[in-house]
């Protein structure tokens, strides 16, 4: 068995890698493949040796030397300082054992980045922006669900590890330890265990809360379509803030981009107000603020709304008004109803006020947003327009509504709000315009699963070509 992890998840171009990695093999190898369309081989190490370590504790630096439960020794595992890729991009690194004489013994599926061992995702950074657009992983969010070394923390026996999810009761262990993770340990994105790995989609075997489910996806169909992008990490933006921005016309989140440090909000917020753009083509988006112990380990302090910052004041929408299916094999689908079919966000899609899309591919759901709105109104014929009640800017627009309610789920309105909004500026429920706009100007698609309709339903793709168009310019 060989695990690991890159210490700099997103080092620069050419730069140095430093991987971290323990297996009881004699030797190992490392082989780097580029994540575009599909994964495709991009160079890689000579034979290095092995060095076998225990797993450590969730909040410790699997780097240095620990203690465990029992005050046993935990000794750091192995550093292998190597050169980078040249190209920036996204990137798994394979770890491939060794017999000791030269030759493989056990190889991961070069395939598929997703696997629960001998594989690490790393960013690649290039010197200079190459693209207008910057696309973020949510790496905060992978390892907020991350067991790294399954199985899961066992209170009858002591054993196994736990994430920000299943936390053991101080009772259940044999000294006090601090609470968070950290991000230096395997599986912050893939080779780990996620904590939630039973909860399948049973449209895509990969586990949620991966690189694989929902990034991925994305980020193959930015490819395929031609798209020009940058990649960074959630702990990119936490430690360089506003710089990281500047060069950049667009941020890009999708999937389930959950945890958000104060220095994140703070550096997004400041260059949407100044001309920046955002687009979260995801869901249950900046729903738990999370604080740092030191340079590697963080906890969650909270939900943002209970902190008196809601999260809708930068995506429009909450969590608090959308919800999550309480089991995936859910009979009713749930697609979007349109309203002000004339925005640009909706050109080229045919759509009018009325239609739905994205119903046959389940495209509400797990995890839905949503702005506060009179459901009477609404629901008498009228157009959802925001209260404002829960932190939804003025500005706001409710471009298209997902009602959850007769599927049986959901939380406040229980309605996913597909909306756009331009913070400090009038109502964006403009017409077409061929040009971009000149303050900064916020997307969400409000609904996890917006990915899952890229290749399937025409109306997703062409919104996602409007607002990459039009915001990444």
């Amino acid at each position: 068995m060989i695990r690991g992890y890159a210490e700099q998840p997103s080092p620069r171009a050419g730069g140095t890698l430093v991987l971290r990695v323990a297996t009881g093999a004699p030797e190992f190898r490392v082989e780097f493949h580029r994540y575009g369309s599909a994964l495709r081989p991009a160079g890689g190490s000579d034979w290095l040796p092995g060095a076998d370590a225990p797993p450590h504790l969730p909040f410790q630096d699997w780097g240095s030397p620990g203690t465990g439960l029992r005050d046993e020794p935990l000794p750091g595992w192995a550093a292998y300082p190597m050169r980078a890729p040249d190209t920036p991009g996204l990137y798994v690194a394979l770890l491939v054992e060794g017999d000791g004489r030269g030759r493989d013994a056990t190889r991961p599926d070069p395939g598929t980045p997703d696997g629960r061992e001998a594989r690490a995702l790393f960013v690649v950074r290039p010197a200079e922006p190459t693209a207008a657009v910057l696309y973020k992983l949510p790496l905060f969010t992978y390892h907020a669900y991350n067991l790294a070394c399954g199985p899961a923390f066992d209170p009858q026996t002591g054993h196994g590890q736990w994430c920000l999810y299943n936390q053991p009761r101080p009772e259940d262990l044999p000294r006090p330890v601090p609470a968070g993770v950290s991000l230096h340990r395997p599986g912050g994105g893939t080779g780990g265990h996620p904590y939630d790995i039973a909860n399948h989609d049973p449209y895509d075997p990969t586990p949620r809360q991966t690189f694989a489910h929902w990034d991925a996806r994305f980020t193959a169909w930015l490819a395929r379509a031609g798209y020009a992008v940058d990649f960074c990490t959630d702990l990119d933006l936490h430690r360089d803030g506003g710089a990281l921005l500047e060069p950049y016309r667009l941020l890009v989140s999708a999937g389930h981009d959950e945890y958000w440090s104060d220095a994140m909000r703070d550096a997004v917020e400041g260059w949407v107000r100044g001309g920046g753009n955002a687009a979260f083509f995801g869901g249950n988006t900046c729903w738990w603020r999370v604080a740092f112990h030191d340079e590697v380990t963080y906890e969650r302090t909270g939900l943002w709304h209970e902190h008196g910052r809601p999260e809708n004041a930068l995506t429009g929408v909450s969590f608090r008004n959308g919800g999550e299916r309480d089991r995936d094999d859910h009979p009713i689908r749930v697609g979007f109803r349109v309203q002000h079919a004339g925005h640009w966000v909706f050109e080229g899609t045919g759509v009018r006020d009325g239609d739905v899309f994205g119903e046959r591919d389940y495209l509400v759901g797990y995890e839905c947003d949503g702005a506060e709105f009179d459901r009477a109104a609404y629901e008498a014929g009228g157009r959802a327009t925001p209260t404002g009640a829960d932190g939804t800017p003025a500005d706001f627009t409710i471009l298209a509504v997902g009602d959850c309610r007769p599927s049986g789920w959901g939380m406040g309105n229980g309605a996913a709000t597909l909306g756009v909004h331009t913070p400090g500026g009038p109502p964006s429920d403009h017409p077409i315009s061929d040009g971009p706009p000149s303050d900064g100007t916020v997307f969400t698609a409000a609904t996890t699963d917006w990915v899952r309709g890229l290749d399937r339903c025409p109306v997703v793709e062409r919104i996602t070509r409007n607002v990459l168009d039009r915001l990444g310019r």
